[in-house]
């Protein structure tokens, strides 16, 4: 299923107990599921991605085919992670044209 990744954050640095940390974090929009009765558009949705998966990700914003997995996480509670990445297409989130345009107060 494809999702609209938004924008990819790498990141590197060594964690408190001395070991290296490294991955992603991605943002992405499931345009597929429905809002719930209180909401208006799709609100963007954010995990992590091992380091292995994070070079998968060459273009944002763009559509991806994502894989999911779960691990776990905290007190045992199932975490989900992505387990693969593949471009599908670049989007084009263009700026609306300017002048003429007026916004309603």
């Amino acid at each position: 299923m494809s999702y609209l990744v938004l924008h990819v954050r790498h990141y590197n640095f060594e964690g408190r107990d001395g070991r290296r940390v490294t991955g992603s974090a991605v943002t992405y929009l499931d345009l597929e599921a429905p809002p719930s009765e209180d909401e208006i558009g799709a609100a963007p949705l954010q995990l992590s991605a091992d380091a292995s998966i994070s070079k998968q990700f060459t273009a944002a914003p763009a559509f991806y085919d994502l894989a999911f997995k779960q691990r776990r996480g905290r007190d045992g509670k199932p975490q989900l992670m992505l387990a693969g990445a593949r471009l599908v297409a670049q989007a084009n989130l263009a700026r609306p044209p300017t002048g003429g345009a007026t916004v309603n107060r």
